[in-house]
């Protein structure tokens, strides 16, 4: 760029070398000498010099204080985006609303069931309210009315909604709720006072002992839905599965009787009498039927399947009522609950072994981790101590506790298939807690129905379900 004045043609970059040497010297008859120009140029370069100074000197504060914005518009509000919501930055010149009350939800937080963000009433009317539901802290996408159902995906999180009001000339308000409790696992209705439920070794077919309905639900676990309720004798307690898996059994304590479901045809293939009622258990043979002995028989009855005949018991001297099968299935654990141990049985011989498994609480319930390496066990009261409030994890080859962790009134028990996770169920608490079993530390406490009372693990690892007695229910609880 150049211009013409006086004769003289100058240039940006002539007027750049005269600035920087007015900078590097304040002597003006140096710097002519160095600039033979002549005077009208030289008054002309003088002039640029004295204002590109001034520019430079100004320099630092115009930085300083940027040139003013255009006047706000009244009412118009900007917001900043933020990690967990939107924050109102209104502009002095809108008014305040004369009320945005903080928002509550109303429901049950559970998956499958609706919940209803209640704003409260906004003033002055109308106000424009805008709906934006939050998992744990995260914004679920499209989630923007003002009902939201939580998920399988959002079980044991917290939910949250956040209100946003708006009205032309008022500045925007934004309030969120406070957290729901932890989302619980859907349930299936089943019959009434659940006692015990099993799954079928290939997972599609799990069964329900109702004990006061005198039923056993069957749900199809891929649909999640009872397809069939076979009725049995009065008060049915115990369930289990034939080795080899076309038969339910179940045990009823009204009349002492076994019977056999036909899983195929969902219909009573046959009944026995037994003298007893309990937990029962499959020999892997599939030649007898283990039935866990009251506390007057103080013994294991024996019934041998195929003749429906009773064999010889097997004396345990105790009032032994859990039954559990071994990892390798060569023996099986009986929890006790009165005395300070878990006896084995071997199922060859139908005999009691001299060894046992020793605890610090009378056992209520165990389960093996799969590589048969430890039993865990609950424990439950002594008489003159009270509650342990204790599963233990006990060493079956040194028969020593590996670790304690506390979990109030601990109940059924069992471990994933991959032997990572171990699941107990808390009376006391109505939650089923999920422990690490590398670390023996707990990943979570998630509420179920009232009064838990047995769990089973899919096959596969991928789902738990858990028996309500007091809400006469199924919860279905996915693993994660």
């Amino acid at each position: 760029m150049s211009w013409v004045e006086g004769g003289i043609t100058v240039t940006r970059n002539f007027l750049h070398h005269a600035i920087t040497c007015h900078l590097l010297s304040k002597d003006r008859e140096i710097m002519s000498a160095h600039l033979p120009i002549p005077r009208r140029g030289l008054s002309l370069a003088l002039s640029f010099l004295t204002i590109g100074t001034a520019v430079l000197i100004a320099a630092p504060a115009a930085l300083a204080a940027p040139a003013s914005l255009p006047a706000p518009v009244s009412g118009v509000t900007s917001q900043i985006s933020t990690g967990t919501g939107t924050v109102a930055a209104s502009q002095p010149s809108a008014r305040k609303l004369t009320a945005s009350p903080t928002p509550t939800i109303s429901g049950v937080p559970q998956a499958g069931r609706r919940l209803t963000a209640l704003p409260g009433t906004w003033q002055p009317a109308p106000v424009s309210l805008a709906y934006r539901w939050m998992v744990a802290g995260v914004t679920v996408f499209g989630a923007t009315a003002s009902v939201f159902t939580p998920s399988s995906a959002h079980v044991g999180k917290r939910i949250t909604v956040a209100v946003t009001g708006t009205k032309a000339g008022y500045q925007t308000v934004l309030r969120t709720s406070v957290s729901t409790g932890l989302v619980a696992p859907a349930t299936i209705a089943v019959g009434a006072g659940p006692r015990k439920v099993v799954v079928t070794a290939n997972g599609g077919w799990a069964y329900v002992a109702n004990s006061q309905s005198h039923t056993v639900s069957v749900i199809n676990t891929a649909t999640g839905k009872v397809v069939a309720r076979v009725a049995v004798g009065r008060n049915p307690v115990g369930l289990a599965v034939s080795t080899n898996q076309k038969q339910i059994f179940v045990s009823t304590c009204a009349d002492e009787k076994v019977y056999a479901i036909n899983i195929k045809s969902n219909t009573i293939a046959y009944s026995f009498a037994a003298g007893t009622c309990g937990d029962l258990l499959a020999t892997p043979d599939g030649k007898s039927l283990y039935i866990g002995n009251s506390p007057t028989l103080r013994e294991i009855t024996v019934a041998t399947i195929a003749t429906r005949r009773l064999a010889d018991p097997i004396f345990t001297g105790t009032a032994g009522s859990e039954l559990t099968l071994s990892a390798d299935q060569t023996q099986v654990y009986v929890s006790n609950g009165d005395d300070y141990f878990i006896l084995v049985v071997d199922t060859a011989t139908n005999r009691l072994l001299p060894k046992r498994i020793d605890t610090a609480y009378p056992p209520v319930a165990s389960a093996p981790s799969p590589d048969g390496r430890t039993v865990y066990a609950s424990l439950g009261r002594d008489l003159v101590t009270g509650a342990s409030n204790v599963v233990e994890m006990i060493d079956t080859a040194t028969n020593r506790v590996r670790a304690s962790i506390a979990i109030n009134a601990p109940g059924d028990l069992e471990v994933s298939g991959d032997g990572s996770r171990l699941y107990v169920l808390s009376g006391d608490d109505n939650t089923i807690v999920t422990i690490s079993t590398a670390t023996n530390r707990i990943i979570s406490r998630i509420p179920v129905g009232h009064a838990p009372t047995s769990l089973a693990v899919m096959p596969d690892s991928s789902k738990v379900g858990i028996t309500n007695f007091g809400d006469n229910t199924l919860s279905v609880l996915p693993v994660f």
